[in-house]
């Protein structure tokens, strides 16, 4: 069988012809460009499973990551933050389906990301697993006893939205003091920003560039995300008791800025049930989104659910 796997993300989209063993056949990419409305990303993803398609003659499934909280059993998006405009109740695998006559499965895009990390990355050797995804956002796919869970609002995984600090900073969920405004790549700079007080810089890749050019403010930043993400994570391992961590995203490449000191304060802040849980990074970066949406559209045809 030939799945094509596609990732949702906020800057691009991404696909792929995928066989069984993982595989990546051929693939392409896109600019999501999310501000210019849904039907625009809509039809960059109808474009670009259209150019899959033309490359492969036969295709047995497509599989979705896209951001949101996804009904898995009708493909649906039951909440999505104005990240992308209009996708909350968009009946995607319906949308799909009818397009491309193609049988569709969709999940959220952090949960298909992990999916492919428990399928060939880091996760395959563990069966309770909490997938981090450090990004633009904060989010996680959590694996129970080898089993993907969604919860009954499909949002187990939307750790971003754990309030770390009641009544803190606001964020566009409608919540104030949700994880992602204090251990994201957008919280950094923001961070930094409001410390400077001024509008100094505009992404978490300059943040980076100042700290490592020795900023005293870039520092502080950083050593409060380092104190935050450890508090957050043993909080999540008394919740979810894993076997492991597994980090990845965008800031997983700059691990080696922060990641020793996350692990001794994990260490230190933990109680003792919880302390030696495993913290290891992703082993995939930017594919395990695309390859966990075709291990979903595989398991799809086989199992006939999801």
């Amino acid at each position: 069988m030939l799945a094509i796997g596609i990732d949702i993300g906020g800057t691009k989209i991404s696909g792929g012809i995928v066989n069984e063993t993982g595989e990546i056949i051929f693939s392409k990419e896109r600019s999501t460009d999310a501000s210019r409305g849904r039907d625009y990303v809509l039809a960059g993803l109808d474009g670009l499973i259209s150019e899959l398609v033309a490359w492969q003659v036969k295709v047995d499934v497509i599989g979705i990551g896209s951001a949101g909280r996804i009904n898995v059993q009708e493909g649906s998006v039951y909440f999505a933050t104005p990240n992308l405009p209009n996708w909350t109740g968009l009946q995607l695998k319906q949308y799909i389906e009818a397009k491309h006559q193609i049988p569709a499965v969709i999940d959220n895009d952090v949960n298909t990301a992990g999916i492919g990390e428990k399928w060939l990355g880091a996760g395959k050797e563990y069966a309770s697993v909490v997938c981090l995804t450090l990004g633009t956002g904060v989010a996680a796919a959590v694996f129970v006893d080898g089993k993907l869970i969604h919860g009954h609002h499909w949002s187990t995984g939307e750790i971003g939205h754990f309030i770390l600090y009641p009544h803190g900073k606001p964020c566009n969920c409608g919540q104030r003091g949700c994880l992602e405004q204090y251990c994201s790549g957008t919280a950094l700079f923001r961070s930094y920003n409001e410390l400077r007080g001024e509008a100094a810089i505009s992404s978490g890749k300059e943040f980076f560039q100042l700290l490592q050019a020795g900023d005293s403010v870039a520092e502080q930043v950083l050593d409060t995300f380092i104190d935050d993400l450890a508090v957050a994570m043993v909080s999540l391992a008394n919740i979810y008791d894993p076997e492991a961590f597994i980090v990845g995203g965008g800031l997983i490449e700059t691990k080696s800025l922060w990641w020793d000191e996350v692990l001794k304060r994990f260490e230190r802040y933990a109680n003792p049930a919880v302390s030696r849980t495993i913290i290891i990074p992703a082993a995939y970066k930017n594919q395990a989104g695309l390859l966990g949406a075709a291990k979903l559209g595989f398991d799809y045809l086989q199992l006939g659910t999801v």
